[in-house]
Order: C-alpha cells, then sequence, then structure tokens
C-alpha cells in the first residue's frame, strides 16, 4: 500500500473493502459509506478551517488596533515639552512617525506575515510536544509587535542641544555625544516627559489632566550647575508639573535661584556608637 495511504483514516477502509472483495454488492456497498464518510470529513474540515481564518481574521484586527494604539500613543510623549529658552519657545523633545495611512497596507501585510509565523512555529511546538507559550512570549511583546510591522527604526527622535549662546536640535543617536551637563538635561527632558505622559488622565475633564510628581534627586548639579542648563531644566519640571526635591553639597546663585525653598542638614555626631551619624 502506497505511503500516502498508511494513515489509518484511508488504510482501514480500504483494508475492509480488500476483505470483502469476492462480494461486488458489498464493496459497493463499502465503497458508498466510505465516500460518504469522508464527504463528512471535508464538510467539517470546510466549516473548521472557515472558523481557523475567522478567529485569525479577529486575532490580525485586535494586534492591528492594539499596535496602532501604541503608535499614536508614542506621539503623545512629547506633547507636553515646550518651554521658553530665551523668549523662544522650543518643544524639547520631538518624536516624529510614519503616517500610518499612508502605510497601513504594507502594516497589514506585515501583520498577516507576522501571525502566519507564530502559527507555523506554534503548530511544530505543539506536534513535537514543546512549550509554545514561552516562545509566544518571548514574540508578542510591545517592542517586538511594533518593530516587526511599523519599525522602530522608522521613529525619529530628536531633542535641543542647549548651549550658552545658542540652541540646536539633535537625533537620539547624537545625545550621547552631549556634555555631562547637557546629556544630563537630555535625560531630564525624557523622564519628565514620560512621567508627565504617564500620569495623565484624559478621563478627568474637569482638571488640567496632568497630576503632579516628585523627583527626589541626589546631587544633579555636579554636571548641570550651569545656569543656561539649570534654567530650561526647571522650566520643564514646572511644565510638566514635576516638584524637584534635590540633595546637594554645591550652592551659587545659580542654583539658589532656580528653587522657592532652600533647607540646610547639620550632620551632628550621634555617640550611639563608632562612625554612626545623623542628621536634622
Amino acid at each position: 500500500m502506497q505511503e500516502a495511504f498508511q494513515d489509518a483514516s484511508y488504510k482501514t477502509p480500504l483494508e475492509n473493502m480488500l476483505k470483502i472483495c469476492d462480494d461486488a454488492d458489498k464493496v459497493l456497498q463499502q465503497l458508498n459509506v466510505t465516500i460518504a464518510s469522508y464527504d463528512s470529513l471535508m464538510k467539517q474540515l470546510e466549516v473548521d478551517i472557515s472558523m481557523v481564518e475567522s478567529e485569525k481574521k479577529n486575532l490580525t484586527e485586535l494586534l492591528q488596533d492594539y499596535i496602532q494604539n501604541i503608535h499614536k500613543n508614542l506621539a503623545r510623549i512629547g506633547s507636553n515639552s515646550t518651554i521658553k529658552i530665551r523668549e523662544k519657545s522650543l518643544k524639547m523633545l520631538k518624536i516624529t512617525l510614519p503616517v500610518w495611512e499612508d502605510n497601513e497596507k504594507l502594516y497589514n501585510l506585515r501583520l498577516s506575515d507576522f501571525v502566519d509565523e507564530i502559527t507555523e512555529e506554534g503548530i511544530r511546538l505543539f506536534e513535537n510536544n514543546e512549550n509554545a507559550q514561552e516562545y509566544i512570549g518571548r514574540k508578542v511583546t510591545n517592542k517586538n509587535l511594533y518593530d516587526t510591522v511599523v519599525g522602530i527604526g522608522n521613529v525619529q527622535i530628536q531633542l535641543y542641544k542647549i548651549e550658552e549662546q545658542r540652541e540646536r536640535q539633535i537625533s537620539w543617536n547624537q545625545v550621547a555625544r552631549n556634555s555631562g551637563g547637557e546629556g544630563f538635561l537630555s535625560a531630564f527632558v525624557i523622564l519628565s516627559s514620560l512621567l508627565d505622559y504617564m500620569r495623565k488622565d484624559d478621563s478627568d475633564i474637569f482638571m488640567d489632566m496632568h497630576e503632579g510628581k516628585v523627583l527626589l534627586m541626589d546631587n544633579p548639579f555636579a554636571q548641570t550647575n550651569a545656569e543656561h542648563l539649570l534654567k530650561p531644566l526647571m522650566n520643564l519640571a514646572e511644565k510638566t508639573n514635576t516638584q524637584l526635591i534635590c540633595l546637594t553639597g554645591l550652592g551659587g546663585e545659580s542654583i539658589y535661584n532656580r528653587f522657592d525653598n532652600i533647607y540646610v542638614l547639620n550632620l551632628i555626631e550621634a555617640h550611639l556608637g563608632y562612625g554612626i551619624i545623623s542628621f536634622f
């Protein structure tokens, strides 16, 4: 018997027909029964395939809506980062994204291929009694979904490099080449923008939709005590409704003038044990 017919669903009916091959009527009857069972099986398979295709379509649409929601929210992260520097309004964080509508067909195709890839590998893992959940959990993440469909490399992030006499826009890759103070300011722009985005409450129509935040910072002025860097840092903190509590041993007008309240902590010996220091 050919290898293609070794499966029990084919092999058993054929063996039954061979047993009664000397009786034509019984052979014909068995053949009709076999054909009818195959017809019934084909109809059931058509229903199952239709359900699978329907579920795939629903899943793809859900993932598409989810990725599109990520896309929209990425554009909102820097929406509240505009401050005045030397009497000019500058958007300190600018995130430029591909236009979703212009690329929607391409995104749908990429997502469909992604779902097919997950499905095929998942089936292979199940057939080999391997853990498909771990594979799916590793593949279906926010980062991987967005990178697969839209492409993280297509997202442009731009900040401003604040110098003593001027300011100029730079890319995210250029941020690493900033000086210590300029780098700290760029990191603060990202942090404060993310905090502001996470604290937004679009459902509250009676408030300004920006909840307050408090950042406790340990000696942030070691690299950022220049006045031209402190001003935008404090302006951005105020714009994003972020209160800064900064611990530092540094002084000077450039720092003192940025805060409404300044407290001095005096250290005294506790006399509770050797090497123990307390403060008030």
